[in-house]
This record gives structure tokens, sequence and C-alpha cells, in this order.
């Protein structure tokens, strides 16, 4: 009798086993899992071309996608004229969205930064293309260079930029929140938060909504 009730017992175990679902564990990027995103709808059939500096290479390779990209780490406007842009410049054409993140490393040379882009800008128009500038991103205690110098620049380069489609992501970064791993670099999280950005920003301008 014990033995029958013991069988008994092991198969209604077993139905319950079967008709409980037990949760998967979830994981998020608080365990490091991160995304990576899709290019909006919009923006899918154009060519992406990326040129910055240390801050655009973390989003390169943060997000590995089939952009064209041209940086290196602790450059500024000499390099950008002399080997950023010279180096893309014959990817260029119909559809292309020519997508600049400079300035950190050299925020003095703003009026030079304003020249250069505003000519190249009007140069890309008549390919076709469209022309972005991202604001620097904000540092955290950065021996280098600070956030008051940062904003200036910022703001420089926003009033007076002609033709070019201005993405402010230091206002996105300060209301929402970031983190750096040294005061200036960001860890993937938040670079993917750029880049997550500036598609959103392509694709609103793509459909109209701004621009």
């Amino acid at each position: 009798m014990k033995k029958s009730i013991f069988i008994s017992g092991s198969i209604l175990a077993l139905m319950l086993c079967l008709l409980v679902r037990i949760p998967e564990p979830a994981y998020g990027a608080e365990e490091g899992m991160l995304s990576k995103p899709d290019h909006p709808e919009t923006v899918s059939n154009d060519k992406l071309i990326f040129i910055g500096d240390s801050r655009t290479e973390a989003i390169r390779d943060a997000v590995q996608d089939d952009s064209i990209w041209s940086c290196l780490s602790s450059m500024g406007y000499d390099w950008m004229v002399s080997e950023g842009v010279p180096e893309i410049e014959d990817e260029i054409q119909d559809n292309t969205a020519v997508i600049i993140l400079m300035g950190v490393n050299d925020v003095h040379h703003v009026n030079e930064y304003i020249q250069y882009i505003n000519q190249k800008a009007k140069e890309w128009t008549d390919l076709g293309a469209s022309t972005y500038f991202v604001s620097v991103g904000p540092v955290e205690n950065d021996p280098y260079v600070t956030n008051a110098q940062i904003e200036s620049f910022n703001s420089s380069m926003e009033a007076n930029l002609i033709g070019v489609n201005y993405i402010d992501i230091y206002t996105h970064l300060t209301e929402n929140g970031y983190s750096t791993l040294d005061g200036i670099h960001y860890p993937d999280d938040v670079s993917i938060e750029i880049y997550n950005y500036i598609l959103e920003h392509l694709e609103e301008v793509r459909s109209g909504i701004w621009g």
C-alpha cells in the first residue's frame, strides 16, 4: 500500500510540474547585456559615415554596425581636415548622412570647425548628402576641458553652422544621466545611447518632423 501511494504522489508531482510554467531568468543591461539597435526604417537605405575621435571609436566598437567610420583617438580639427574627412570623401554620394562628432580635444578651434564644416556641408549637399554635427558630450572632472568650455563650444557651433543638422547630445545626456570611465570616455551603455539618439534624430529629420 505504501508503494502504491508513493507512485501516485510522484505522478501527481510530475503533472503539477508540467502544468506550472516556471519563468526563465530575465537578463537586462544591469547584467551586461546590451542590445544592438537597428537602423530606423527611413534611414536604413542611407549610407552612414561617422567622423570623430576616441568617443566615436567607442560608439563604433559598442554597436558594430555596417556604417563607415573615420575616427582616431585624441584627434581634433587638424586631423579631421588632413585625414578624417579626406579618407572617406570618395564615399559621399546621394542619400549619404555624414555625421561629425568632433571638438572635445580642442574646443579652442571652434571658429575653424565652423568654417570648415560649413564649407564641406555645402559641397556634400550638392552631392545629395546630408551633414549632421553631434554636440560635444559632457565630461566628469576632466583635467583638460570643462563642461563650461564645452557648453560655449556647442553654443557657437549650433548658432553658426549653416546647412548642417545639429544634434544636441549634451543636453540629452545631462538631462537623462550619464557616466564616464575616466572623466571623458563613456562606457558601452552610454555610447549606445548616443548612437540611438543620433539615429532617432536622423529618423525625425528624414520624416520631416525636424529640420
